[in-house]
């Protein structure tokens, strides 16, 4: 009975060890981005969203030439806001002290 509760405690264990990973790995703070890093498919859309608590984050997404086409101000704990369709040449710069959630 004691292995079978101690072998119970270890998954639960890894599976929120796992979880947690997960979501960590599309936390971006402040730098400049390629999209085709991250393997963004160009077919979906990706919503942009600041997970910090008391500091706000400007988005800025920029084409093939430089161009800006995109800026978005997050407030902190800000909701979710779309992002245009990410082409691989995109970059993203993140200007700020907070942690951006991609999703």
């Amino acid at each position: 009975m004691k292995k079978f509760i101690l072998i119970f405690l270890i998954s639960i264990f890894l599976l929120f060890n796992l979880t947690f990973s997960t979501f960590a790995a599309n936390i971006f703070k402040e730098g400049i981005y390629k999209a085709a890093d991250f393997n963004f498919s160009a077919e979906n859309t990706y919503s942009v969203q600041n997970v910090s608590q008391k500091d706000s984050v400007y988005i800025l997404l920029y084409d093939e030439n430089q161009l800006q086409i995109q800026a978005i101000r997050l407030a902190p704990k800000s909701g979710k806001y779309n992002l245009l369709p990410l082409k691989p040449d995109y970059r993203i710069a993140i200007v700020g002290n907070g942690e951006v959630f991609i999703d």
